[in-house]
């Protein structure tokens, strides 16, 4: 199995794994999610901020191993976006024998609640 680092956005942080046949060997929890990217209007800055964390993950993982070219991304919102500031990061630093970074979307596991969510519900009494 290939090593890939998984990368999960939360609301308030992202989780970034760095897996290898099915360990985890490197993990780092990032401070920016959801609300951080949406305060910055989902701009080039929120992508870059979002980067960030990747790019720390990587340049420890590159002090023992190559870095991964796969990235599983696991975002229940503006994963398209995300997927496609991440792929469009420049990743120059590292060694990935031209290999271009991919992301690959894996889902919206552990989906965040809506912030304002509404219901009407109709109740029925006898007096």
């Amino acid at each position: 199995m290939n090593p890939y680092l998984s990368i999960s956005v939360g609301d308030t942080a992202t989780l970034i794994n760095y897996i290898v046949d099915g360990h985890v060997i490197v993990s780092h929890t990032h401070p920016i999610g959801y609300k951080h990217i949406e305060a910055e209007g989902m701009n080039h800055i929120a992508g870059s901020k979002l980067a960030d964390g990747i790019l720390y993950t990587l340049e420890f993982i590159s002090l023992h191993d190559r870095i991964p070219t796969d990235f599983r991304l696991i975002a229940p919102r503006y994963a398209t976006w995300i997927g496609t500031a991440l792929e469009n990061t420049s990743y120059t630093q590292f060694y990935t024998n031209g290999v271009p970074v991919n992301v690959t979307l894996e889902g919206i596991e552990n989906a965040s609640l809506p912030y304002a969510r509404h219901s009407q519900t109709i109740h029925s009494f006898k007096v």
